[in-house]
Parts: structure tokens; C-alpha cells; sequence
């Protein structure tokens, strides 16, 4: 028979006084701070009694021997703190771990995971009426919620990308006479038709199919709107979602955008004149420095096709820094709009 745990997760977090979101840093820290305050060459300091320090010290080591399995499987976790147990007065209610009972919460946002002090999941809860009354108040913000909602923006971006097409793209007889490719042509001729193409007709796509970047624009809008407003008005669905930047950041396909960056490197090297300091077989440092360049990010194109290379490898852990920062931003921006079920964090 298993023996029956005798503290919580949520009481382990509570005696430890740990923030809304920590990692094993975090816990280790808060761990020693309280170990030092209740050492007995300390407590007496401190103004607590030997009884009271070893009793404090007791249940100290019982939270941290608790909280610190759960970083077992990955030491470079972030969690989730279990609100749901918090007194309200001190804790009131805040994050709490998936609802599918993983220990481990993603960075992924979704608002579910703020709780009422029922148990109810904010996003069927705070979130809906939050949002009515901002509705219903005078001074109503449907027009704000039209304007930066996943349509309208939308549209207008794929507008003013299909000009920008229109304008540049090689394929139109308007533009042809701009880009030399006959037989005369040089390299970097051939590169700067081959960039005038991918990029306009690239993004155009990306933008139509998955609206990332108006919907970074609308987001930040938005945000920056409800910190000055302390008004905050929904703009998406509710549900798990990723954040807009993180988004255009790691689902880019950055393979074929390298390519004409590496043609470009590659032909400047050729047409760079011979003669200067040598560096390589009579080349100057100037030349070998733009072949390297050229070469290093043709093989990473290529790489990055098939969704790998140095490159695609930046995209996504720059992607997931900057998810934990928007989840801790966007947590702040509720809190201080007042969409938040304890007075305590409505600033």
C-alpha cells in the first residue's frame, strides 16, 4: 500500500513562499533562504524560539523534498504554482497546474489556467464577464474589438502585401524591364530576380494562410492599449493558444529565405577584385570572408528546408524565450486591468 502523502502541492508552494511561475532556481533559492532563517545560530536572531525554528525547519524540508521530484524528469522545468489550496486573503487564487493533471506547465498561454476561488476555470468565469461588462459599459469597444480582431487586420496586411507584390514581382511584365536576366546577366542579377520574387510572394502567402504578422501587431496593440487604458478588451477565442510573435518567429520556413541571402554572398565574393592581402590562394580576407559567408548559410538553407540548420535552431529557442516572457506579461497586464479574482493583484 503506498503511503499517503502528507502535504500538497500547494501547501509545499505556500510554506516555501514561492512565486507564481518558478524553476528548480528558484525553488532551490527560496529553500536556502529559509534555512538560514531558521538555523539555530540563527532563529534566536531571527526572534524565533528553537521549538518553532526545528518545527518550521521540519515542514521546510518536507515542501522542498516534495516540490524539487517534480523536476526530476527536467531540471529546466517551469511550473505552474496550485493557488487552488492559497488562503485568500493572503494568496487569493491565481495559477494552477493543467487541469489534465500535468505537474509541468508549458509555456503555451491559456487562460484556464486562472482560477476563481470555485474551482471554476477563468476563461468560462472572470474572462466572459470581464468582457461583457466592458460591453456593456458606455463607451463600448466593439469597434475596438473589430478592429483588432483576426479579420480585419488581417485583411489589411494581405492588402498592402499584395501592392508590395504587385510593385516589386519580377513575374509581371511591369516590372520585367527592372531585372536583367539575359544571357549577359550576372550573378547577382539572377539573385536580385530571385529575391524580388520569393520575398513579396512569400510573405503575401504566409500572411494568407497564417495571419501571424498583423496578429503580432494586433496583440501588441492591444496590450499596450489595456496598460494605458486598464481596460482590457478580448481579441482572440478563448482556449490553449501560442502568442502572435512566437508564432511568426518558429513557424517561418527559413530555409528557402536563406537562399538568396547565400546567392548574394556568394556573388559579391566573385565580383570582389583580386589583388590587396592575400589571405587564401591570392584571394584578399575581404573575398574568403563573403564565400564563407555565402557557403555557410547556402548549407544552412538547405538544412533548413527540412526544418533544421543553425538558423531554424535560433528561430525557436528565441521563439520560446519569448513566450515565457509574453505568459509573465500578459499575466502583469490582467492583473493590473482587474481581471484578476483577488483585490490583492488589481493595481
Amino acid at each position: 500500500m503506498a503511503r499517503k502523502q502528507d502535504m500538497t502541492q500547494s501547501e509545499a508552494e505556500k510554506i516555501l513562499d514561492l512565486p507564481e511561475r518558478y524553476d528548480k532556481r528558484a525553488l532551490r533559492k527560496s529553500f536556502m533562504a529559509l534555512a538560514q532563517k531558521y538555523h539555530p545560530d540563527n532563529a534566536a536572531t531571527n526572534g524565533i524560539s528553537p521549538d518553532e525554528a526545528q518545527r518550521k525547519m521540519t515542514q521546510v524540508n518536507k515542501a522542498y523534498a516534495l516540490l524539487k521530484t517534480y523536476f526530476e524528469d527536467n531540471a529546466e522545468a517551469t511550473l505552474h504554482r496550485d493557488m487552488m489550496g492559497g488562503e485568500e486573503g493572503r494568496y487569493g487564487v491565481g495559477v494552477h497546474f493543467s487541469p489534465t493533471g500535468q505537474k509541468v506547465g508549458k509555456t503555451q498561454v491559456d487562460d484556464s489556467l486562472f482560477w476563481d476561488k470555485d474551482g471554476n476555470p477563468r476563461s468560462a468565469v472572470a474572462e466572459k464577464n470581464a468582457n461583457d461588462a466592458v460591453d456593456a459599459a458606455p463607451g463600448t469597444h466593439r469597434l475596438r474589438r473589430f478592429l483588432l480582431g483576426p479579420v480585419f487586420l488581417r485583411v489589411a496586411f494581405v492588402a498592402l502585401l499584395a501592392l508590395l507584390w504587385w510593385a516589386v514581382s519580377p513575374v509581371l511584365p511591369a516590372n520585367a524591364g527592372r531585372f536583367n536576366v539575359g544571357v549577359d546577366a550576372s550573378l547577382l542579377d539572377y539573385v536580385g530576380w530571385l529575391a524580388a520574387f520569393l520575398y513579396p510572394t512569400y510573405f503575401l502567402v504566409y500572411e494568407l494562410l497564417a495571419g501571424h504578422i498583423s496578429g503580432s501587431v494586433r496583440e501588441a496593440i492591444n496590450g499596450l492599449i489595456s496598460l494605458q487604458t486598464r481596460v482590457h478588451v478580448n481579441i482572440r477565442p478563448s482556449g490553449s493558444y501560442t502568442s502572435e510573435l512566437t508564432s511568426l518567429i518558429q513557424k517561418q520556413w527559413y530555409g528557402p529565405l536563406e537562399l538568396p541571402l547565400a546567392g548574394f554572398l556568394v556573388a559579391l565574393a566573385l565580383s570582389y577584385p583580386l589583388g590587396g592581402d592575400a589571405l587564401v590562394a591570392g584571394w584578399p580576407w575581404q573575398k574568403v570572408l563573403l564565400m564563407a559567408g555565402g557557403a555557410f548559410f547556402g548549407i544552412d538553407g538547405l538544412l533548413g528546408c527540412f526544418g533544421s540548420g543553425f538558423v531554424t535552431g535560433i528561430a525557436r529557442s528565441l521563439g520560446n524565450a519569448v513566450e515565457k516572457r509574453y505568459v509573465t506579461m500578459r499575466m502583469n497586464m490582467l492583473k493590473r486591468c482587474g481581471q484578476w479574482a483577488s483585490a490583492k493583484h488589481a493595481r
